[in-house]
């Protein structure tokens, strides 16, 4: 660890002492700052950060400075601490005038991540929120002045993770997400959190999110260990030995959409101790995942195409069906019409491509109305000439499916203006008519319909 701190002070310059010499108020041509900066780290039994990384920044904040410089930055390059040339300058430090018992904050920011801050006052706010692992400390420093034109920093950080601060690592993930997505990590029991703000002498603002929300991936090497790197707080410390379900889910990167999901369900693991969670060997579950509420099923992420027995692009209409028919729609159709609730394997659609799939039941899509939030999107698809849809978002675990406003067939006539998609339920209703689900730009509820018509259909694993 001494090695490590004398390389980061190294970046500028090092004195191996403590002085404590009084600013001088008639000093002049300040030019030269001198850090001199213990760096002690509180995390050992953690496993949260066993050592510094290629990329790994530390922020340094001072109270008592104006303008935008009122930090540096050090960055680790492997060997040694580089330190950005546009942060604090000695003239900043002399201007404030700053003395015994001030204070400074310091966070670590791992590889990846590039924030920056908004000063506000004495303090720093976000203007683009950490959303992964930090080490913090808060302490009090001296200044004084070495000689006419040089100002010397003496402190003593001791930097330590927050509190029931979790590390997981996604190995064998099979390399990096498709082109345009990427990885995001949901846990039962386990929430994100995001630095907020930054208050010289106060500890490091830190809001957490609501639990199970997606923590966003960081592509690494901690420890010459590869994987896709997760860090989190436990949201219940006390729960201990617990089963915990990771779902690792692909998604679009603009839209924010889910692709496609690999899960893997770990019985009576307790997330602490000294080293990571290292997952491996996770189920993957194509493009189906879940949304995380309790006996939801996984929800395929597009819709059915069975001419090529595949899910489509969530942008994409697929095909259209009558209820209880296994072929692409046709006008010249007879109509389905047995009553088994639900319907029986012969007759769906779903199951026809792959045995595992199923057409929704009315009550899942009641029950997936009742478990999200949703929003109305328009200028995402190439479906008719408004090109609609809603994203549909998981109030569990933050993860999002999109439902395209495909529109419908009805008397051999497509009608697709991009303003409601129809998508049929296994329910039936009567030897007539069957349940739906209707998405529109208003509202996403169950309805009843005519069979004969031409509806999409979202499949489901169970």
């Amino acid at each position: 660890m001494k090695k490590t701190i004398i390389l980061l002070s190294a970046a500028l310059a090092f004195i191996a002492c403590n002085k404590e010499t009084p600013v001088k108020e008639s000093a002049s041509g300040i030019s030269k700052i001198v850090f001199n900066v213990d760096i002690n780290r509180a995390d050992d039994t953690k496993g949260v950060k066993a050592g510094w990384e290629n990329g790994d920044k530390v922020y340094v904040f001072f109270q008592g400075l104006v303008g935008d410089n009122k930090y540096a930055v050090f960055t680790y390059n492997g060997t040694s601490w580089d330190k950005n040339a546009n942060d604090i300058t000695a003239k900043d430090i002399f201007d404030a005038k700053v003395d015994y018992g001030d204070r400074l904050t310091a966070i670590c920011v791992p590889y990846g991540d590039q924030p920056t801050f908004s000063p506000s006052g004495d303090s720093f706010t976000m203007t683009n929120k950490v959303q992964t692992f930090y080490l913090s400390a808060s302490t009090t420093y001296s200044t004084g002045i070495v000689e006419e034109s040089t100002i010397e920093i003496g402190a003593s950080l001791k930097m330590k993770a927050p509190d029931n601060l979790i590390q997981i690592c996604v190995q064998g993930t099979g390399g990096k997400p498709a082109s345009g997505n990427e990885f995001v990590l949901t846990v039962n029991n386990v929430k994100p959190f995001t630095v907020e703000e930054i208050v010289p002498g106060s500890p490091v603002s830190c809001t957490t999110g609501t639990v199970n929300f997606p923590l966003p991936a960081l592509l690494t090497y901690v420890n010459k260990d590869p994987g896709y790197y997760f860090w989190g707080i436990l949201d219940n410390a006390s729960a201990g030995a617990i089963d915990y379900n990771f779902q690792l889910v692909q998604q679009n990167v603009e839209k924010k959409y889910a692709v496609s999901s690999r899960s893997k369900k770990v019985s009576g693991k307790e997330l602490t101790g000294s080293a990571a969670i290292k997952l491996t060997g996770l189920t993957n579950n194509g493009n189906f995942v879940s949304l995380g509420y309790a006996d939801g099923p996984l929800w395929a992420t597009g819709n059915i195409d069975k001419t090529t027995s595949k899910i489509v692009d969530p942008l994409e209409a697929g095909e259209y069906f009558r209820y209880g028919k296994t072929t692409p729609y046709s006008s010249s159709e007879e109509n389905y019409t047995g009553e088994e609730d639900p319907l029986s394997t012969s007759a769906d659609v779903a199951y026809s491509v792959n045995t595992a799939w199923r057409i929704p039941t009315r009550a899942q899509f009641d029950a997936l109305a009742s478990n999200t939030t949703t929003a109305w999107k328009t200028g995402w698809t190439d479906i008719g000439t408004t090109k609609g849809g809603r994203l549909i978002t998981s109030k569990v675990n933050g993860i999002s499916l999109f439902f395209a406003a495909a529109g419908f067939y009805e008397s051999g006539t497509l009608y697709v203006e991009g303003g409601s998609g129809l998508y049929w339920s296994s329910t039936p209703c009567d030897s007539s008519d069957a349940y739906l689900l209707v998405i529109d730009s208003d509202n996403i509820v169950t309805n009843v319909d005519d069979r004969y018509e031409g509806f999409s259909v979202r499949p489901v694993q169970n």
